[in-house]
């Protein structure tokens, strides 16, 4: 019986402990974006890997708008783009108070690819001070409402990989379309019992 226990217990420090580091986060917005962001953190991480591919053939949108000179752009905007926030030095005189600080490296920014790693050097990734904690980390934009993509985010500690996570960017029904779809289903369910 103490085994089964034991067992137990290890099963739930294995589930608790980096799973729990940090999650991709996104947002499906009304202008055929996805704004992907790196939520909540448990453990300890100064370096950030993201990739996002569109799915079946698909390809992103307005690329590069979002990377040239001038203040960043927020989430949701209508381009796909890396948050450049995140290399621009935090006592940038033309951006004050937006930068992060961090070195990126080897960024991809094109129709089938957008990716990028970095971090602060000698310090950790917090995203506790970030709006509803969400650290925002990239922008991608579609022809249709109907295009999917592929993300895939790793942390670092230095050279060890504390977790890494992939997710499907879909679009979910908004509450009225299902309410509408539900109301539907019930309609047909009413009028077969009519006619039987």
């Amino acid at each position: 019986m103490k085994s089964i226990f034991a067992l137990v217990a290890l099963a739930c420090a294995f589930t608790v402990s980096t799973a729990e580091a940090a999650k991709l986060y996104y947002t499906a917005n009304a202008n055929n974006t996805f704004s992907v962001y790196l939520e909540g953190q448990a453990t300890s991480f100064n370096g950030v890997s993201l990739s996002v591919t569109p799915n079946s053939g698909a390809s992103f949108n307005n690329i590069n708008s979002g990377l040239v000179s001038g203040a960043p752009r927020p989430a949701e905007a209508a381009f796909t783009y890396r948050n450049r926030a995140l290399d621009i030095a935090t006592d940038d005189p033309d951006n004050p108070g937006v930068g992060k600080g961090w070195t990126v490296l080897s960024p991809v920014n094109t129709a089938a690819l957008v990716s990028f790693s970095g971090g602060p050097l000698g310090q950790s990734i917090s995203t506790a001070a970030e709006p509803n904690g969400r650290l925002f980390l990239a922008n991608l934009s579609f022809p249709s409402l109907a295009e999917t993509a592929t993300a895939s985010l790793t942390l670092v500690n230095g050279v060890d990989t504390v977790y890494t996570e992939s997710l499907q960017l879909v679009r979910v029904p908004e509450p009225a379309t299902l309410a509408m779809a539900g109301l539907g289903l019930i309609g047909v369910v009413a009028a077969r019992r009519r006619k039987a």
